[in-house]
């Protein structure tokens, strides 16, 4: 892989205009359906033109204002970002997993999951492998925002916190971070002042609503945050989504879904989409009712109607306001678009 400056990166990213404020792609004009929107389908670390750009294992994503996307790579151990202008490039991480904080061409990684972005344009990586919470500067400088790389259950200040594969992220207006701890089974809370808390459940794993303390999560995936700043939970092993208020109190969102792996919340219209592991996506709307948005669930990479569409594994989802999904589609190693 040619190895590119972080301004060279960084000049790439400001080419969406300072005029734009989270985008929706393109999807190639079509009216609705499922199309392809980055990656020929190879697993693998190929920069340049979307179309012709390869990925490998693609987790997670997060847009800025200017429509740049941000994707967390397990198979690449790596941050790519697909600019405004739709050109693929490396943000941070060597190809290689590892534990490296410093310049964004030589840091490393090491199983990348949950991404977000604050307003200030940092990126912050739940490194799931590393068990710490790393964070990218708009200068492309990594360093670890919070844990101390051992796996546990440690709260307190984020340079002595502990985590244990955390996997989901979702952040607050007020740069508050939540964390959903998988191995831990619990919602932690990054505050913008750097402490780490606990937001909702015992540790032990369960499917008890009720109080922060009473309250218990199963292997926690995916986070995603309303308006309201009500936080949601996808939960595979429980087949559910839970909703967590910001005092903790934790109810069941939807429930009896197809183990649902990553969510995002749609601020516009009030609907949750959810991935799930038989190759769907779903839609949850603000009463509770969830639907099949998109696939068959059989597995494929076939582009097509909302019915037709086949994924394989989708993961990390970004929900715009003019109701495309832009889907990371896992295991067939590209991204793709949703319009209803």
């Amino acid at each position: 892989m040619k190895k590119i400056t972080f301004l060279s990166v960084l000049s790439l990213l400001v080419l969406g205009g300072c005029s734009k404020k989270n985008p929706a792609p393109s999807n190639s004009g079509h009216v609705g359906g499922v199309t392809t929107y980055a990656g020929n389908g190879t697993a693998g670390l190929q920069n340049g033109g979307a179309a012709s750009a390869e990925f490998n294992l693609p987790v997670d994503m997060v847009t800025d204002i200017y429509g740049n996307i941000y994707i967390s790579e397990q198979g690449n151990n790596d941050i790519r970002v697909i600019t405004a202008a739709g050109q693929v490039i490396t943000l941070a991480g060597t190809g290689t997993k590892g534990y490296k904080d410093g310049d964004a061409a030589s840091a490393q990684f090491n199983d990348p999951e949950g991404l977000v972005i604050d307003d200030l344009g940092n990126l912050y990586v739940a490194d799931a492998g590393n068990n710490v919470i790393r964070m990218i500067a708009p200068t492309g400088k990594v360093s670890t925002y919070a844990g101390n790389g051992t796996a546990g259950l440690h709260n307190g200040a984020a340079a002595s916190a502990e985590f244990a594969s955390p996997k989901g992220l979702t952040i607050d207006k007020q740069r508050n971070i939540y964390v959903a701890d998988y191995s831990n089974n619990v919602i932690r809370k990054i505050s913008s002042t750097g402490s780490v808390s606990t937001l909702a459940g015992s540790s032990a794993a369960g499917n008890a609503n009720g109080t922060p303390e009473s309250a218990s999560f199963s292997g926690p995936t995916g986070l995603a945050i309303d308006n309201a700043n009500n936080i949601y939970v996808a939960e595979a092993a429980n087949g559910d989504i839970r909703q967590v208020s910001q005092g903790g109190q934790v109810s069941t969102f939807a429930g009896s879904l197809p183990n649902p792996v990553r969510v995002s919340a749609d601020a516009a219209s009030g609907n949750v989409y959810v991935s799930c592991t038989n190759n769907t996506i779903m839609k949850v709307d603000a009463s509770g009712k969830s639907s099949v948005f998109a696939g068959n669930q059989t597995p494929g990479s076939v582009d097509g109607t909302l019915t037709t569409a086949e994924f394989s594994a989708p993961m990390g989802l970004i929900a715009f306001p003019q109701g495309q999904v832009l889907v990371a589609d896992y295991g067939n190693s590209k991204i793709r678009v949703i319009t209803p």
